[in-house]
């Protein structure tokens, strides 16, 4: 079978099975999976799979097995019922196997009062669907299960395997990509379908770590004990953007379009148990970015002088000092080659089908690429489409883009794997 048969047959079966995956996001949207509540949303995921004919692993994160490895960075919440699933077409053999990737886990939704739409209701209107993790990223989750469905439909076989992973865990520690990569579910090549429009793609990323400072306080009656914790959080606010001014002041090069590439941001603050009385302690948790040559080890030690400086300062109100720990995300900045062979494969085939240029987004978030450029250098994101308000309110995906970007990826996959017959 030519390789042009093979492409027509499987963008029309693509075209057919479009409803079939509109639906199918909707009821993902409609299932909520912020971070540490995503088994109901794989539960799904995991169904449908087998119902498209693919051999399913369907398996909890074990910490314990993944603590040696320098990119595993440990969580305060257990794995237990939170799987992350795999799917497996075997190839016929001879070809090049691909995964494509995709996480089912979302932030948790703030003040759903102010959308227009309910959070998980999945609604759609004018073209866009609107809900937590419809862009991000369960529209990327529905279009590699419709690659998948979208081939086996064709009557099409592979050479090589195709694998697809939903995995937890992206928006926080990255462990669900981990453990897939060590329970030996990689590739030749890896697409995770995440974070980009159809005509970008993503092979760099900045550094992050995620911190926790405690502000020390005497608990106590309001008109008696102190000092109070609160009172030294704008403070530490202050302090840290200080340090932020500085970093992009002195910074010479920018990262991708972005001349001020460094950030912290602060967001969550929680502290005392009744307006009448003052706080043990007050908590703030937050992000630090940064980009290359920095180091996690580098800016960890920054922040720590930062608050060292504060609270040897004539002004700083507490009897003791901040402490600082850092748990949960901490990554390096990843810098890839943006003419990889996954990618001047997708540069090609957005060419040959839009006449469109793919053209490099560097961002300043994180993403999972790290698993997998340790296990090939054919690896990048790309998809799911366009959308807006990703981790705020009326998230929303264009529809339009489910069958475009799903349509590259099986072309892509078509030759990258080989076709039998061809």
């Amino acid at each position: 079978m030519v390789m042009a048969e093979a492409e027509a047959r499987v963008l029309e079966a693509i075209d057919r099975l479009e409803p079939v995956y509109r639906a199918l996001l909707q009821s993902l949207v409609r299932t909520p999976s912020p971070v540490g509540d995503e088994g109901a949303a794989q539960a799904i995921v995991a169904g449908h799979m087998r119902d498209i004919g693919l051999d399913v692993d369907f398996f909890d994160i074990n910490p314990a097995a993944l603590a040696a490895d320098e990119r595993f960075n440990p969580s305060p919440r257990s794995y237990a019922g939170r799987p992350c699933v795999v799917g497996k077409r075997k190839g016929r053999g001879g070809g090049r196997s691909l995964v494509l990737n995709a996480h089912i886990d979302t932030v948790p939704v703030d003040a759903p009062q102010t959308w227009t739409f309910p959070p998980y209701g999945g609604v759609i209107d004018a073209g866009r669907i609107y809900g937590r993790g419809a862009a991000d990223d369960k529209a990327g989750i529905a279009e590699c299960l419709l690659v998948a469905h979208a081939i086996r439909e064709a009557g099409l076989s592979l050479a090589g395997d195709l694998m697809v992973a939903s995995v937890v865990e992206d928006e926080s520690t990255g462990n669900g990509s981990l453990a897939a990569v060590r329970r030996g579910h990689v590739g030749d090549a890896v697409v995770i379908v995440d974070g980009t429009w159809p005509e970008r793609f993503i092979v760099s990323h900045m550094g992050q770590v995620s911190f926790q400072i405690r502000l020390p306080g005497t608990a106590g009656h309001a008109t008696s004990a102190g000092p109070n914790p609160i009172a030294a959080v704008g403070q530490v606010a202050s302090a840290l953007q200080d340090y932020v001014a500085r970093r992009n002041a002195a910074q010479t090069l920018p990262w991708g379009t972005n001349e001020r590439p460094h950030f912290i941001n602060l967001g969550m603050v929680r502290g005392g148990v009744w307006p009448g009385s003052v706080p043990a302690e007050c908590v703030i948790e937050g992000q630090c970015g940064f980009p290359p040559p920095e180091t996690c080890a580098g800016a960890k030690q920054a922040l720590r002088e930062v608050l060292r400086d504060l609270a040897q300062s004539p002004e700083w109100p507490l009897a003791a000092p901040a402490s600082l720990s850092f748990v949960g995300l901490e990554m390096a900045p990843q810098v890839g080659d943006p003419r990889n062979p996954m990618v001047q494969l997708l540069v090609e085939t957005v060419d040959r089908r839009h006449g469109a240029v793919l053209q490099e987004s560097v961002i300043a978030g994180h993403c999972d690429l790290r698993h997998y450029t340790a296990t090939t250098s054919a690896a990048c994101l790309y998809g799911p489409g366009g959308g807006r308000n990703v981790h705020g309110a009326d998230e929303y995906f264009e529809l339009a883009h489910l069958p475009l970007v799903a349509g590259n990826l099986a072309c892509v996959a078509l030759k990258w794997c080989g076709v039998v017959g061809e």
